[in-house]
C-alpha cells in the first residue's frame, strides 16, 4: 500500500548535506510506489509564531498569509514524515525550531506517523535530538524508524546515501 510522504529540508543550502540526503529519501519513497513530497523551508517565506492562539480555534488557521498551513495540512495526511537539519552549536538550526513553532496548531493532531530524522554534522548531534525527539513526542503514536547522520560531506557517502535511498524506499 501506498505511503503519503512528507520531508521537510531546513538546511539554508539546496544540495547540501541534509538536503542532498532528503532527496534520496524522496527519491527512494517514489521508486518504492509511494507519493513524496519535500518542503525546503528556506524557499518558503513564513513568520515566527506569535502567541496569539487564533490557531486553537476549530479550524486550526493561523492569521499569518503564508504556506505553513500547506504544509501542515499535507503533514496530517501523511503516513510518514522526515525531518532534515544541519546541527549548529549541537542543536537543531534555527529555520527548523521555527517551522516547528508554527506546528502549534496540529502538533497533538498527529497520529501513528512513521518519523525519519535526517541530520548533516561536523562532529556530533548534540543535543539535537533531543529537541527533535520531544516535538515528534507531542504526536500521538510516533514511531521512530531511523536517524541518518553525515559527518563531513555527505557526496563522499555513497553508503549513507544508499541507506537513505532504502529506507525511502521502504518505509
Amino acid at each position: 500500500m501506498a505511503k503519503r510522504v512528507v520531508v521537510i529540508s531546513s538546511s539554508p543550502r539546496k544540495g547540501g548535506n541534509s538536503d542532498t540526503l532528503c532527496d534520496e529519501f524522496v527519491k527512494g519513497a517514489i521508486d518504492g510506489g509511494n507519493e513524496a513530497k519535500k518542503y525546503f523551508l528556506e524557499d518558503i517565506e513564513f513568520g515566527s509564531c506569535k502567541a496569539c492562539y487564533a490557531c486553537k480555534t476549530p479550524e486550526r488557521e493561523c492569521f499569518q498569509e503564508d504556506k505553513i498551513s500547506i504544509i501542515l495540512d499535507d503533514m496530517m495526511e501523511a503516513d510518514v514524515i522526515v525531518y532534515a537539519t544541519p546541527i549548529y552549536y549541537y542543536e537543531m538550526c534555527g529555520t527548523l525550531k521555527r517551522f516547528f513553532d508554527r506546528c502549534y496548531p496540529i502538533f497533538n493532531h498527529l497520529e501513528n506517523k512513521d518519523y525519519y530524522i535526517i541530520t548533516a554534522v561536523g562532529a556530533s548531534n548534540g543535543d539535537a535530538l533531543t529537541g527533535i525527539r520531544s516535538f515528534i513526542g507531542f504526536s500521538q503514536n510516533p514511531t521512530e524508524k531511523a536517524v541518518f547522520t553525515a559527518v563531513g560531506d555527505v557526496q563522499n557517502q555513497k553508503d549513507l546515501r544508499e541507506e537513505v535511498y532504502n529506507a525511502g524506499k521502504n518505509c
